[in-house]
Protein backbone atom coordinates (compact mmCIF):
# COMPACT_ATOMS: atom_id res chain seq x y z
CA UNK A 1 0.00 0.00 0.00
CA UNK A 2 2.82 2.43 0.97
CA UNK A 3 4.38 1.89 -2.66
CA UNK A 4 0.89 2.32 -4.29
CA UNK A 5 0.25 6.08 -2.17
CA UNK A 6 4.36 6.63 -3.22
CA UNK A 7 3.42 6.28 -6.98
CA UNK A 8 -0.11 7.82 -6.93
CA UNK A 9 1.68 10.98 -5.72
CA UNK A 10 4.22 10.64 -8.11
CA UNK A 11 2.05 10.74 -10.88
CA UNK A 12 -0.09 13.77 -9.39
CA UNK A 13 3.35 15.77 -9.00
CA UNK A 14 4.43 15.18 -12.33
CA UNK A 15 0.89 16.01 -14.08
CA UNK A 16 1.08 19.22 -12.17
CA UNK A 17 4.82 20.05 -13.50
CA UNK A 18 3.97 19.04 -16.64
CA UNK A 19 0.77 21.71 -16.60
CA UNK A 20 3.03 24.37 -15.29
CA UNK A 21 5.73 23.51 -18.07
CA UNK A 22 2.50 23.43 -20.94
CA UNK A 23 2.72 27.28 -20.50
CA UNK A 24 6.46 27.73 -21.10
CA UNK A 25 7.61 28.00 -24.45
CA UNK A 26 9.25 24.83 -26.60
CA UNK A 27 13.18 25.63 -26.75
CA UNK A 28 12.89 22.65 -29.20
CA UNK A 29 10.19 21.73 -31.57
CA UNK A 30 9.93 18.24 -33.29
CA UNK A 31 11.97 19.31 -35.54
CA UNK A 32 14.78 20.44 -33.44
CA UNK A 33 14.33 17.33 -31.33
CA UNK A 34 14.53 14.47 -34.70
CA UNK A 35 17.72 16.86 -35.21
CA UNK A 36 18.97 16.02 -32.19
CA UNK A 37 18.48 12.69 -32.70
CA UNK A 38 19.77 12.23 -36.02
CA UNK A 39 23.11 13.56 -34.90
CA UNK A 40 23.36 11.21 -32.26
CA UNK A 41 22.91 8.63 -34.23
CA UNK A 42 25.15 9.70 -37.01
CA UNK A 43 27.78 10.09 -34.27
CA UNK A 44 27.13 6.89 -32.44
CA UNK A 45 27.50 4.99 -36.09
CA UNK A 46 30.81 7.05 -37.08
CA UNK A 47 31.97 6.31 -33.08
CA UNK A 48 33.05 9.64 -32.57
CA UNK A 49 30.96 11.48 -30.01
CA UNK A 50 32.83 14.68 -30.48
CA UNK A 51 30.44 15.27 -33.14
CA UNK A 52 27.61 15.41 -30.64
CA UNK A 53 26.86 18.99 -28.84
CA UNK A 54 26.25 17.86 -25.15
CA UNK A 55 27.13 19.46 -21.63
CA UNK A 56 29.89 19.54 -19.68
CA UNK A 57 28.32 16.57 -17.22
CA UNK A 58 26.33 14.82 -19.56
CA UNK A 59 25.04 11.53 -18.62
CA UNK A 60 25.67 8.85 -20.28
CA UNK A 61 23.73 4.67 -19.43
CA UNK A 62 23.89 1.69 -21.23
CA UNK A 63 21.38 -0.86 -20.29
CA UNK A 64 21.15 1.22 -16.31
CA UNK A 65 25.49 1.43 -16.50
CA UNK A 66 27.05 4.84 -16.43
CA UNK A 67 29.55 4.88 -18.87
CA UNK A 68 31.53 7.77 -20.53
CA UNK A 69 31.07 8.69 -23.73
CA UNK A 70 33.16 6.73 -26.97
CA UNK A 71 32.39 3.52 -24.75
CA UNK A 72 29.96 0.28 -25.13
CA UNK A 73 27.80 0.99 -28.16
CA UNK A 74 30.07 3.75 -28.98
CA UNK A 75 32.44 1.26 -30.78
CA UNK A 76 30.29 -1.21 -32.31
CA UNK A 77 27.16 0.40 -34.05
CA UNK A 78 27.54 -0.03 -37.58
CA UNK A 79 24.14 0.84 -38.72
CA UNK A 80 21.41 3.51 -38.63
CA UNK A 81 18.14 1.54 -36.64
CA UNK A 82 15.82 0.58 -38.75
CA UNK A 83 12.20 -0.77 -37.37
CA UNK A 84 11.93 2.96 -35.93
CA UNK A 85 9.38 4.47 -33.07
CA UNK A 86 9.88 7.92 -32.41
CA UNK A 87 8.34 9.78 -29.87
CA UNK A 88 9.10 13.86 -29.24
CA UNK A 89 8.29 15.44 -26.49
CA UNK A 90 8.87 19.07 -26.73
CA UNK A 91 7.26 20.83 -23.64
CA UNK A 92 10.23 18.54 -21.88
CA UNK A 93 12.66 18.98 -24.53
CA UNK A 94 13.10 15.01 -24.84
CA UNK A 95 13.07 12.92 -27.89
CA UNK A 96 12.60 8.76 -27.71
CA UNK A 97 13.54 6.43 -29.92
CA UNK A 98 12.65 1.71 -30.08
CA UNK A 99 13.99 0.45 -33.01
CA UNK A 100 16.61 -2.08 -34.22
CA UNK A 101 20.40 -1.57 -34.29
CA UNK A 102 23.60 -2.88 -36.22
CA UNK A 103 26.64 -3.83 -33.97
CA UNK A 104 28.73 -5.41 -36.14
CA UNK A 105 26.47 -7.72 -37.78
CA UNK A 106 24.20 -8.60 -34.84
CA UNK A 107 20.69 -7.09 -35.29
CA UNK A 108 19.89 -6.12 -31.47
CA UNK A 109 16.59 -4.48 -30.80
CA UNK A 110 17.48 -0.67 -29.45
CA UNK A 111 15.94 1.72 -27.91
CA UNK A 112 17.64 5.59 -27.13
CA UNK A 113 15.82 8.70 -24.80
CA UNK A 114 17.73 12.10 -25.64
CA UNK A 115 17.40 15.02 -23.09
CA UNK A 116 17.79 18.32 -24.96
CA UNK A 117 19.22 21.82 -22.54
CA UNK A 118 17.55 24.82 -24.23
CA UNK A 119 17.05 23.35 -27.72
CA UNK A 120 21.36 23.69 -28.01
CA UNK A 121 22.76 20.44 -25.86
CA UNK A 122 22.28 17.47 -25.30
CA UNK A 123 22.45 16.78 -20.73
CA UNK A 124 21.09 12.57 -21.04
CA UNK A 125 21.61 9.42 -22.89
CA UNK A 126 19.95 6.69 -22.23
CA UNK A 127 20.05 3.25 -24.48
CA UNK A 128 18.79 0.10 -23.76
CA UNK A 129 20.46 -2.62 -25.69
CA UNK A 130 19.02 -6.41 -26.24
CA UNK A 131 22.26 -8.05 -27.62
CA UNK A 132 21.69 -11.94 -28.39
CA UNK A 133 24.19 -12.55 -25.83
CA UNK A 134 21.40 -11.59 -23.35
CA UNK A 135 18.23 -13.05 -24.26
CA UNK A 136 16.86 -16.42 -25.71
CA UNK A 137 16.12 -16.26 -29.34
CA UNK A 138 12.60 -16.74 -30.54
CA UNK A 139 11.51 -20.08 -30.79
CA UNK A 140 12.40 -22.20 -33.82
CA UNK A 141 9.37 -22.17 -36.65
CA UNK A 142 7.81 -18.91 -35.25
CA UNK A 143 7.19 -16.09 -37.37
CA UNK A 144 9.82 -13.80 -38.16
CA UNK A 145 10.08 -10.66 -36.56
CA UNK A 146 8.17 -7.95 -38.75
CA UNK A 147 10.56 -5.69 -40.35
CA UNK A 148 8.06 -2.60 -39.60
CA UNK A 149 6.17 -1.54 -36.72
CA UNK A 150 2.61 -1.30 -36.82
CA UNK A 151 1.10 1.01 -39.25
CA UNK A 152 -0.74 2.99 -36.05
CA UNK A 153 2.45 3.38 -34.25
CA UNK A 154 3.60 7.09 -35.77
CA UNK A 155 0.05 7.87 -37.27
CA UNK A 156 -1.04 11.30 -36.49
CA UNK A 157 -3.44 12.10 -33.71
CA UNK A 158 -6.23 14.74 -35.25
CA UNK A 159 -5.89 17.89 -33.34
CA UNK A 160 -9.27 17.80 -31.82
CA UNK A 161 -8.73 14.79 -30.51
CA UNK A 162 -4.70 14.79 -28.76
CA UNK A 163 -4.30 14.71 -25.30
CA UNK A 164 -2.13 16.46 -23.07
CA UNK A 165 1.42 14.55 -22.25
CA UNK A 166 0.48 14.13 -18.54
CA UNK A 167 -3.02 12.46 -19.12
CA UNK A 168 -1.09 10.17 -22.38
CA UNK A 169 2.02 9.31 -18.89
CA UNK A 170 -0.91 8.69 -16.33
CA UNK A 171 -2.08 5.91 -18.93
CA UNK A 172 1.17 4.57 -19.55
CA UNK A 173 2.05 4.44 -16.10
CA UNK A 174 -1.55 2.46 -15.51
CA UNK A 175 -0.39 -0.76 -17.43
CA UNK A 176 3.04 -0.84 -15.35
CA UNK A 177 0.15 -0.35 -11.63
CA UNK A 178 -1.99 -2.63 -13.23
CA UNK A 179 0.30 -5.28 -13.45
CA UNK A 180 2.55 -4.55 -10.35
CA UNK A 181 -0.17 -3.58 -7.78
CA UNK A 182 -3.59 -4.58 -9.04
CA UNK A 183 -2.85 -7.72 -11.17
CA UNK A 184 -5.60 -7.34 -13.47
CA UNK A 185 -6.87 -4.92 -15.88
CA UNK A 186 -9.44 -3.27 -13.93
CA UNK A 187 -7.83 0.28 -14.13
CA UNK A 188 -6.26 -0.03 -17.33
CA UNK A 189 -8.23 1.24 -20.63
CA UNK A 190 -7.27 -0.92 -22.72
CA UNK A 191 -8.59 -0.71 -26.70
CA UNK A 192 -10.55 -4.19 -27.09
CA UNK A 193 -7.82 -4.38 -30.10
CA UNK A 194 -4.70 -3.59 -27.84
CA UNK A 195 -1.96 -5.99 -29.41
CA UNK A 196 1.22 -5.93 -27.69
CA UNK A 197 5.01 -6.46 -29.22
CA UNK A 198 8.09 -7.36 -27.19
CA UNK A 199 11.58 -7.49 -29.20
CA UNK A 200 9.45 -8.32 -32.64
CA UNK A 201 7.02 -10.62 -31.12
CA UNK A 202 3.78 -10.04 -30.70
CA UNK A 203 2.76 -11.27 -27.04
CA UNK A 204 -1.15 -10.35 -26.94
CA UNK A 205 -3.58 -10.50 -29.18
CA UNK A 206 -1.67 -12.97 -31.37
CA UNK A 207 -4.08 -14.66 -33.85
CA UNK A 208 -1.01 -17.24 -35.16
CA UNK A 209 -1.01 -18.85 -31.55
CA UNK A 210 -4.02 -21.44 -30.26
CA UNK A 211 -7.21 -20.24 -28.96
CA UNK A 212 -6.84 -19.83 -25.21
CA UNK A 213 -3.35 -19.23 -24.93
CA UNK A 214 -1.55 -16.52 -23.28
CA UNK A 215 -0.21 -14.44 -26.55
CA UNK A 216 -4.08 -15.82 -28.27
CA UNK A 217 -5.62 -13.57 -25.50
CA UNK A 218 -5.83 -9.84 -25.87
CA UNK A 219 -4.47 -7.24 -23.62
CA UNK A 220 -7.01 -7.29 -20.99
CA UNK A 221 -7.67 -10.64 -20.95
CA UNK A 222 -3.64 -11.43 -20.33
CA UNK A 223 -4.15 -9.08 -16.86
CA UNK A 224 -7.28 -10.20 -16.17
CA UNK A 225 -5.74 -14.13 -15.44
CA UNK A 226 -3.86 -12.70 -12.91
CA UNK A 227 0.00 -13.88 -14.23
CA UNK A 228 1.71 -10.77 -13.22
CA UNK A 229 1.98 -12.50 -9.54
CA UNK A 230 4.89 -13.29 -10.61
CA UNK A 231 6.39 -9.72 -11.30
CA UNK A 232 7.40 -8.92 -7.77
CA UNK A 233 7.71 -4.76 -8.39
CA UNK A 234 7.80 -2.36 -11.31
CA UNK A 235 10.59 0.64 -10.29
CA UNK A 236 12.43 3.75 -11.33
CA UNK A 237 9.16 4.49 -14.16
CA UNK A 238 9.69 7.82 -16.21
CA UNK A 239 8.25 8.65 -18.92
CA UNK A 240 8.05 11.37 -22.00
CA UNK A 241 4.88 11.68 -23.92
CA UNK A 242 3.79 13.34 -27.61
CA UNK A 243 0.86 14.46 -28.30
CA UNK A 244 0.89 14.75 -31.62
CA UNK A 245 1.42 10.92 -32.13
CA UNK A 246 -0.70 9.52 -28.82
CA UNK A 247 2.91 8.13 -27.76
CA UNK A 248 3.59 7.30 -24.12
CA UNK A 249 7.02 6.15 -23.65
CA UNK A 250 7.73 4.36 -20.46
CA UNK A 251 11.23 3.21 -19.06
CA UNK A 252 11.31 1.34 -15.90
CA UNK A 253 12.32 -2.20 -14.53
CA UNK A 254 10.47 -5.47 -14.04
CA UNK A 255 11.67 -7.39 -10.60
CA UNK A 256 10.85 -10.63 -10.06
CA UNK A 257 11.80 -12.02 -6.62
CA UNK A 258 11.53 -15.50 -7.69
CA UNK A 259 9.22 -16.49 -4.23
CA UNK A 260 6.36 -17.22 -6.12
CA UNK A 261 5.47 -20.75 -6.42
CA UNK A 262 1.90 -20.77 -8.49
CA UNK A 263 0.70 -18.46 -10.87
CA UNK A 264 -2.76 -18.54 -13.09
CA UNK A 265 -2.71 -17.84 -17.06
CA UNK A 266 -6.14 -18.93 -17.95
CA UNK A 267 -9.38 -16.15 -16.81
CA UNK A 268 -10.99 -19.17 -14.70
CA UNK A 269 -7.96 -18.54 -12.03
CA UNK A 270 -6.57 -22.54 -12.78
CA UNK A 271 -3.00 -22.43 -11.15
CA UNK A 272 0.14 -23.94 -12.67
CA UNK A 273 3.27 -24.52 -11.21
CA UNK A 274 5.86 -21.49 -11.66
CA UNK A 275 8.18 -22.21 -14.24
CA UNK A 276 11.67 -22.36 -12.90
CA UNK A 277 13.52 -20.15 -14.42
CA UNK A 278 11.21 -18.10 -13.48
CA UNK A 279 12.09 -19.49 -9.50
CA UNK A 280 14.80 -16.81 -9.11
CA UNK A 281 15.54 -13.00 -8.50
CA UNK A 282 15.96 -11.47 -12.06
CA UNK A 283 14.97 -7.72 -13.64
CA UNK A 284 14.10 -6.91 -17.06
CA UNK A 285 15.01 -3.27 -17.79
CA UNK A 286 12.40 -2.31 -20.16
CA UNK A 287 11.72 0.38 -22.60
CA UNK A 288 7.45 0.60 -23.59
CA UNK A 289 5.76 2.63 -25.98
CA UNK A 290 2.12 3.30 -25.74
CA UNK A 291 -0.13 4.50 -28.55
CA UNK A 292 -3.30 6.16 -26.86
CA UNK A 293 -6.09 6.83 -28.91
CA UNK A 294 -9.37 8.12 -27.81
CA UNK A 295 -8.11 7.67 -24.35
CA UNK A 296 -7.37 3.96 -24.58
CA UNK A 297 -4.32 1.78 -25.26
CA UNK A 298 -4.07 0.57 -28.71
CA UNK A 299 -0.91 -0.40 -29.30
CA UNK A 300 2.19 -1.62 -27.33
CA UNK A 301 5.91 -1.93 -28.74
CA UNK A 302 8.42 -2.98 -25.55
CA UNK A 303 12.60 -3.51 -25.95
CA UNK A 304 13.37 -5.26 -22.65
CA UNK A 305 16.61 -7.10 -21.62
CA UNK A 306 17.68 -8.81 -18.47
CA UNK A 307 19.51 -7.47 -15.65
CA UNK A 308 20.67 -8.41 -12.13
CA UNK A 309 17.89 -8.50 -9.79
CA UNK A 310 17.47 -5.20 -8.12
CA UNK A 311 19.72 -3.14 -10.50
CA UNK A 312 19.48 0.69 -10.48
CA UNK A 313 19.08 2.64 -13.45
CA UNK A 314 21.59 5.08 -13.01
CA UNK A 315 18.90 7.69 -13.41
Amino acid sequence: MRRLIFTTLMAVILCFSLTANATSPVECDRECLAGFMNTYLKALIAHDSSRLPVTKNVKYTENGVRLNLNDGLWHTASGMPTYRVEVMDEINGQVGLLGRIDENGNNNWFAARLKVEKGEMISEIETLITRNISMAPPPEGGPDAPEDPHPLMMQIIPEDKRMPPCKLMKIGDSYFTGLDTDNDGANVPFDPACQRRENGTTTANNPDFPEGSMQWMGCKAQFDTHFSTIVTDIRERRFIADPVTGLAFGWGYFDHDGSVEMMSVTLDDEMTDVDKMMRQPFSFYIAEVFKIMDGKIRQIEAVLTTVPYGMESGW
